[in-house]
Order: C-alpha cells, then structure tokens, then sequence
C-alpha cells in the first residue's frame, strides 16, 4: 500500500507529465529552428560539427558545444521521418524533464523537511517557463536536467566522501562541459570547494582525470583543427552581443539578413571570409569580435558597468526594458518576481562564513550570474538556476516565518 507522503510525489510527477505533454500539444515545435537545425543538417548531410559556412563552404565548428546537436543526431540516425523525429525529441525532453522533478525532491529532502521539500517541488515542477520550455526544441531541458543530478552528487560527496560518489559526479561534469562550455568553471568552484570540506586531494585529482579523459575527444579533435585545447570559443561573440553601443541586457543580434549590425567589424570580418583557409573560420572570427568587444568597454568603462549591473539585477528579479515576446505575461512574470525575491532573501540570510551546503548554494548562484552578467541575459537562463533558487526559496520563507510568526 502507497503511503500518502509517497503518494504526494507521485501525484505531483503525474501532473507536472499531463502538463508538459499539454504544453507540447499546443505549443510544441515542430521542427528544429535556429543554430541546431544547421547543426543538425551539417551533420547529417555533409558529416560535419559546422555551426557556420563561408560562400556556401561549412566550416569546422568551434562555436557551439557539442552535447545537444550530437543528441539530436543520434535520434535522427533512428528516426528519419521528419514530424516523428521532432516528436520523439520533444516526448524524450518531456521525460528528463519529469525526471528533473524527481532529483529536485531528493535534493530537496537532504536540505529541508518532507512537507518544504514537497513545496518546493511543486513550485519546480509547475514552474511556467519550466513547463513551457518541454515544448522547445532547445538544450535548456537537457542542461537543467544534469544540473539537477550534479546538485544531487555534490550533495552526496560533501555529506558522505565516497568513490562511488565522485565516479557520477565526474560524468555529468564531464556532459555539462560538453552541452556549455563555461560550465568547467563551475566544476573547478565545486571541486575547490568539496576539497576545502573533505581534504581529499586525491578523489579530486582521479575526479578531475576521469572528466578530463570522457572529454578528451573533443579536446583532440578541436586542437587538430585549431591548435587549441578548448570545448569552444564563443566569449568573443558573447562578450561582443552583450557590450556594444546597441546591446540591451539581453544583448543584441550581431547580424541580420542583410548587414553587420556592428559596423566596427565590418571590413574585418570581409576580410576575413576572402582568406584561402576556412577551417579555423571560428577560432579567427571570435578573435575580432573579442577585440572589439573589449575596445568597447576600454572606450566607455562607465557604460558597461552599469550594464553589467543591470544585467545582473535581470538575472535576479526581471529585465524592464526586455524585448522577447511574452516576456511580461503575468504567467513569467509573477513567479519569476516571487521566486526571485524569495532567493535573494534566503541568499542574503542564509549566507555565512562556514563550509556548508546552503553556502554552496549560494556560491554557486552568485557565480553563475556574475559570470552571465558579463555577456548577456536571455528569459531561459533563468531555467538554469531555477533549482539553486527554490532552495534558497525555501530557506528565504523559512526565514521569514521564524521572523514573523514564531
């Protein structure tokens, strides 16, 4: 017999799966847009990772990370038929994406009781933007969905220092790397911090090699064309859209159908599509667009500052000045405010100078967006941090219970 606290969760993870698949069915792509339908048709006509193409040549792609259009791909290998195959991508995004509702309880219960725990899962799993971004044929659900299993094994390895542990840790690291470049940033953050609290130096070390050997391929593959050992080279583009004369905290297009829109670049990048080598075509471009960007701020310190600040304040609350369709629904808006203003009074009370989970959490939530703020704000970013927030949610409301009404 199901108990009922068991059986709170199971009604929860029913709902949240009728209301993704709702939000397929009326919303739902139906075919692969933007930078990974190019990826994707790259690869399976011509067999080759090319985000970009110089006079209708593709170029080696070392723009975009290779996790999501490789996952595409090796669906599509299965499923020719064009409308099957983006209803299979959908239906496998809707069950990570119920999966994620899972974890998130189970990460939940390691910090709070099984009623805050229940709570918060339900803010997760109802989450408009959450349930909404199921229905896209886009990286978000896959990135939240290993950002949910990292929290969990960070969660087990600071509580319980075991092998096991590390081994799971180190592959979802390792495919985070992998779907977002900057993440072996916060992979660096959360091994310092997992050796400040249990000194072993050795676990990290093996953690930090096996991470190192599943991307290896990758690794060898863009230093055989472009003589780097990177995942990609896209800080240039980022830093550029999001820090230019036009940029808004979401930043701005950098090109249209028919111009540059930062003339600056221009002649440069002219120049650079007559040149007779075009495999390092995206190392070679993201230099110019780094230049400039940094040239920006030099020129105007004061300005991207204060962009910077707003850009931060975005990723925290709302952007006042966005321009994305929808963005102001009261069904973003509300509880985009609620559980941000719920977070920052939970990062803000709950913060101290000791090495526990909640710091981590806090830590990581900081340095996410700082990191963001440098480049620009896109709505779904917030998708990313949305399990880091409902933590310090919960901590924010349990703060402010004890204040008010015991």
């Amino acid at each position: 017999m199901i108990k009922i606290s068991n059986f709170k969760i199971y009604l929860i993870f029913l709902a949240a799966i009728i209301s993704r698949a709702l939000s397929i069915y009326y919303f739902g792509d139906n075919k692969i847009d933007n930078e990974w339908g190019i990826m994707l048709n790259n690869l399976e006509n011509y067999k080759i990772l090319s985000i970009r193409s110089v006079d209708g040549v593709s170029v080696p792609n070392l723009f975009m990370p290779p996790l999501y259009p490789a996952f595409l791909y090796s669906i599509k290998i299965l499923i020719k038929n064009a409308n099957f195959f983006v209803n299979t991508v959908l239906i496998i995004q809707l069950i990570l994406s119920a999966i994620s509702i899972i974890f998130i309880f189970k990460i939940l219960l390691e910090i709070f009781s099984r009623n805050l725990s229940l709570i918060g899962s339900i803010v997760y799993a109802f989450f408009p933007l959450n349930i909404y971004a199921a229905s896209q044929t886009s990286s978000v659900v896959l990135q939240v969905f290993l950002i949910n299993i990292f929290l969990y094994c960070f969660i087990k390895i600071f509580k319980k220092d075991k092998l096991k542990n590390y081994f799971l840790f180190s592959i979802v690291s390792a495919l985070l790397i992998l779907l977002r470049g900057e993440f072996f940033v916060f992979v660096l953050i959360t091994l310092s911090y997992l050796f400040l609290k249990n000194k072993n130096i050795v676990k990290i070390l093996l953690t930090t090699i096996f991470i190192l050997l599943i991307i290896s391929p990758y690794l060898y593959r863009n230093y055989e064309i472009f003589g780097e050992i990177t995942v990609t080279k896209s800080i240039g583009f980022n830093l550029l859209k999001g820090n230019n004369p036009n940029s808004l905290v979401e930043g701005v297009p950098l090109f249209n159908q028919e111009s540059v829109i930062v003339p600056e670049i221009k002649d440069k990048i002219l120049a650079l599509n007559n040149q007779t080598s075009l495999n390092n075509y995206d190392l070679l471009i993201d230099k110019i667009f780094l230049k400039q960007a940094i040239q920006f701020i030099i020129n105007d310190p004061t300005t991207y500052a204060i962009l910077y600040g707003k850009k931060f304040i975005s990723f925290l609350l709302i952007d006042l000045n966005s321009t994305h369709d929808n963005y102001y629904s009261v069904f973003h808006v509300i509880p985009k405010l609620l559980v941000g203003i719920f977070s920052l009074i939970g990062l803000i009370f709950s913060t101290k100078l000791k090495l526990n989970i909640l710091n981590y959490m806090s830590l990581f939530y900081i340095s996410n967006i700082g990191l963001f703020s440098l480049f620009f704000i896109l709505p779904r970013y917030s998708l990313f941090l949305l399990p880091i927030q409902i933590i310090l949610s919960l901590e924010g409301f349990k703060y402010l219970r004890r204040k008010f009404i015991y």
